[in-house]
């Protein structure tokens, strides 16, 4: 259980998906475009990604990351991700107000999940975890100088 909440901890700075910051008021939880002066939830995680507080990404940092959700996701400590652990991660608070889009996001999220088996076992390993993590790193990359500014990563969030 206690992984389960260090998770969502990890997955706030996980740039493998996007969601919104929330802020806290009378009403409860509501969307919030800024907190603690970072911005909007996917630039408050590369700031939780940026362990040194550069201003950058650098491939250090990224593969810390990525080692450090491997672990949170896998639940059970056996070494592998089941289809069943990746899928039961939650990104972003789901609400239930747009069933579409959630349905959407689920499907693309199998979809990663059978792109990082690249031996199709049915599981993911760390190391296909890692490869995966790797690419999305360098896809970031656009100057190729080792470090993701945060120009490439809004790019990336975005698609453009």
């Amino acid at each position: 259980m206690n992984k389960l909440f260090g998770l969502s901890g990890l997955l706030l700075a996980r740039s493998v998906f996007a969601s919104p910051v929330f802020a806290e008021d009378e009403g409860g939880w509501r969307p919030g475009p800024w907190r603690d002066g970072i911005g909007p939830g996917w630039m408050h995680r590369m700031g939780a990604i940026d362990t040194n507080d550069d201003g950058v990404i650098s491939d250090d940092e990224a593969a810390d990351q990525v080692e450090a959700v491997y672990a949170a996701m896998d639940v059970d400590d056996d070494g592998e991700l089941t289809e069943e652990e990746f899928m039961a991660v939650r990104m972003g608070p789901q609400m239930g107000r747009n069933e579409a889009r959630w349905k959407t996001m689920q499907e693309r999220k199998k979809a990663r999940f059978g792109e990082m088996d690249a031996d199709k076992s049915g599981k993911v390993s760390k190391s296909e975890f890692i490869v995966a993590g790797k690419a999305r790193f360098e896809a970031a990359d656009t100057d190729k100088d080792g470090k993701v500014t945060p120009w490439e990563f809004r790019a990336q969030r975005r698609g453009w």
